[in-house]
């Protein structure tokens, strides 16, 4: 009794002293990334807000964007779960729709994606479209908390790989002119996913900087129904690409900067 009173105890000391990612790491679907439970800093300070108000307030594209719904920063609990390593493809969409009969986007032409581009982003897809392919495909989206976790861990960083932006990183509008080209000839079907190399998360996600913003599951109250969507573009500038960074869209909305990735739930 006591042998095996001293041995629960070893194993449970060896499992604390496993990094949180590698708990259920064997269990992590193919393609996906676990993303510990536990608390982690959501949100800007209103002292990041006042510098990013500053920077770009006068700046027409952003006089509608309220700041201060980023504020305050604080510590959000969440349960573990596996998200998308990059956003949801072409290629892969294409066998949703195989297997479903589900409408293509409209840009697609005879109901293919543009040739080569299957390891691009989906497109023009609207809120609605893309929990149809998480439900076929036994995901959902993400929540606004769950995708900013997994895009800047939990020290509260704001972009991530860190606190300052880098243009060599991620696919944005200020960046290394090659994802700049890149978007540019591809105009409907963004970068390459994975393509930028240096944008990637404490956990290893990839793309929550650039190349396409994100739909979550997360709704707002308004006049009409609207969704967060996280992330920047490469059409976007620097201030898209932080993790808090925020904006309300309607859910039927479908644009050529807009994609979207998914989360399952963690099970023992």
């Amino acid at each position: 009794m006591f042998r095996v009173f001293i041995c629960t105890r070893i194993a449970f000391a060896l499992l604390l002293a496993l990094p949180a990612s590698a708990i259920g790491a064997e269990k992590v679907p193919d393609g996906m990334v676990f993303i510990p439970g536990g608390e982690f800093l959501m949100g800007s300070t209103a002292e990041e807000v006042a510098k990013m108000r500053k920077k770009y307030g006068n700046r027409q594209l952003y006089a509608d964007y309220h700041f201060s719904d980023e504020t305050p920063k604080k510590k959000i609990y969440l349960p573990p779960f596996y998200i998308d390593r990059h956003e949801v493809t072409n290629s892969e969409y294409a066998k949703f729709l195989k297997a479903t009969g589900y409408p293509a986007p409209p840009h697609w032409q005879g109901g293919s994606y543009p040739g080569g581009r299957g390891d691009h982003p989906v497109l023009y897809v609207s809120e609605q479209d893309a929990m149809a392919y998480a439900r076929w495909a036994g995901k959902r989206l993400p929540t606004e908390a769950e995708w900013e976790k997994a895009a800047r861990g939990t020290d509260g960083r704001v972009f991530p790989w860190g606190n300052k932006f880098d243009p060599f990183r991620a696919a944005t509008a200020e960046s290394d002119l090659q994802y700049v080209m890149d978007g540019l000839c591809n105009g409907n079907t963004a970068n390459k996913v994975e393509g930028a190399r240096g944008d990637i998360s404490p956990y290893g996600v990839h793309d929550m900087a650039g190349n396409v913003r994100e739909w979550t599951a997360t709704t707002v109250h308004g006049t009409r129904p609207m969704v967060i969507i996280k992330g920047g573009s490469w059409v976007d500038l620097s201030i898209n690409a932080r993790a808090a960074y925020r904006e309300a869209v309607p859910e039927e909305a479908k644009s050529h900067i807009i994609g979207f990735r998914c989360v399952k739930n963690y099970t023992d």
